[in-house]
């Protein structure tokens, strides 16, 4: 009799592993001819044992697309979310589970990011993870900076290439889920997709905050940090920056002050300019080289004779130059030198070009030139920089472009009483910043005006957060409520 029963289980487990090997790993019991009555205890120990070596071997009977979710290394579970459904579930992993890359190159758990878009092998009796490798009909991008995002149209631009944001994209940072809203266009990133839908986004910076004190001094100038973010300095700032060790710089009216601070995702740091020595007023003298020799320069909006040598105070500058029959340039420069030269050379203008060969009249090609480089001169300046961009002495006069207009408009936002608003309910009690400026207490409203915007909220003793919002152009107001503030460890 026990004879009898070695037979019937060896048979139990040569069908389960065979039945496994074919792609169906469900699990066979014995029939009713050759089960024994008083023998059922032995048997479903035996059955118990083969389910649970099939879940620790690598067979599987599951196969799925999916994105990673979260790891639990403590807890040695990795949590998955399906391509298509959006269904989650979480998996067990040990020693035998398998980890690959696209190229089929082994992978530590440590290496798996969340976000990334994975072809998974699991056995559904025990949630047995048997094999994860990255899905190589999936693309991907590494590191990816330079990228624009409109949230509204849920589309983000990366390389030259427009793609749609899924509405179920599982975004990580620093080991916590998030959503798109608190991705800022500063961030680093890494992004798994399938044809032209993005499915997955791992934070790899981020981003902190930096608050000048005693920061009177500096008021109406600039503040440069590492060449990434050029603001014009007001009172009660906290500004979102990137992640990382920057040379931050703030000038006024050639004075100037330097310190290089390390900014850690998430957190805030504190500048106190009433500790610093300030340099005296420099100056520096610029040689302007410029092709064509008629095209006109204007510094800080003002128009300068570049016929001689320029001299311009020691910090940041807002640049324009333009020709007529040529592309407008407008951009920043730094004077930190005694002595530069700089050299231009215009791009001829489509309309002109087309003018000349004949392909459009000339009166009409003229008009449509006017009005090519009044939007080129917004385009050419990065969307980070245009906030802010007048100095103090532009204040004293007319507006020379449309630009000036736009930003004087952003910047007048909170402070309009204009009939639409944006309202920020929740959470409430916590400080509110627009762009870096300070707004007030939540709850609390600004003018409705369509663009980008960035709002922060501060609490002490909590962490901050900013998110990015785009305001629509419809005649209607608009509500946010956001998450609570997570409380920092005392």
């Amino acid at each position: 009799m026990i004879k009898g029963n070695k037979k019937n289980i060896t048979a139990v487990i040569c069908i389960a592993a065979i039945l496994t090997l074919t792609g169906c790993a469900q699990y066979v019991g014995m029939s009713d001819q050759t089960k024994q009555p008083d023998n059922t205890a032995v048997v479903e120990a035996e059955q118990e044992a083969v389910i649970n070596e099939l879940g620790r071997s690598g067979i599987y009977d599951s196969e799925d697309a999916a994105v990673v979710v979260k790891k639990d290394m403590e807890a040695g579970t990795v949590q998955f979310q399906n391509i298509t459904s959006s269904r989650r579930y979480t998996l067990h992993y040990d020693g035998t589970t398998t980890i690959y890359d696209k190229y089929d190159q082994a992978l530590s758990m440590e290496q798996l990011k969340e976000g990334s878009v994975v072809t998974v092998r699991f056995y559904k009796p025990r949630k047995a993870l048997s094999y994860v490798k990255e899905n190589p009909d999936c693309f991907s991008y590494s590191n990816v900076r330079g990228y624009s995002m409109d949230l509204g149209k849920g589309t983000i631009a990366i390389a030259n290439e427009l793609y749609n944001i899924s509405g179920h994209v599982v975004v990580v940072s620093d080991g916590r889920e998030t959503d798109m809203m608190e991705v800022n266009q500063m961030d680093e990133l890494s992004v798994w997709g399938y044809k032209n839908m993005i499915y997955g986004i791992y934070v790899e910076k981020g981003h902190g905050y930096l608050r000048l004190q005693n920061e009177d001094f500096f008021v109406n100038g600039w503040i440069d940090v590492g060449d990434s973010v050029i603001r014009k300095v007001a009172q009660d700032m906290l500004l979102v920056v990137p992640e990382g060790t920057h040379t931050v710089t703030v000038s006024n009216r050639g004075s100037s002050a330097t310190q290089e601070i390390t900014f850690a995702r998430n957190e805030e740091m504190a500048w106190d300019l009433g500790d610093v020595k300030i340099t005296q007023v420099q100056k520096g003298t610029v040689i302007f080289t410029l092709n064509p020799v008629t095209a006109k320069v204007f510094i800080d909006g003002r128009e300068v004779n570049v016929s001689r040598p320029v001299e311009l105070e020691y910090g940041l500058h807002q640049m324009r130059i333009t020709a007529d029959g040529y592309d407008t340039v407008s951009q920043y420069i730094k004077v930190a030198e005694p002595s530069a030269n700089i050299a231009v050379e215009l791009e001829q203008s489509e309309e002109e070009t087309r003018e000349e060969t004949g392909s459009a009249p000339a009166e009409k090609a003229a008009d449509k030139d006017a009005d090519r480089d009044d939007d080129k001169e917004e385009g050419t300046i990065s969307k980070k920089y245009q906030q802010n961009s007048q100095t103090a002495d532009e204040e004293e006069e007319e507006p020379d472009s449309d630009t000036t207009k736009k930003e004087d408009q952003k910047n007048d936002v909170a402070s309009s009483t204009g009939r639409y608003k944006v309202y920020i309910d929740a959470p409430s009690g916590v400080e509110a910043y627009l762009d870096g400026n300070y707004i007030g207490i939540t709850p609390i409203s600004f003018h409705k005006a369509a663009g980008n915007y960035v709002v922060t909220l501060r609490k002490a003793g909590y962490q901050t957060r900013s998110y990015t919002l785009q305001v629509d152009a419809e005649e209607k107001d608009v509500n946010y409520s956001f998450t609570d503030l997570i409380k920092l460890d005392e």
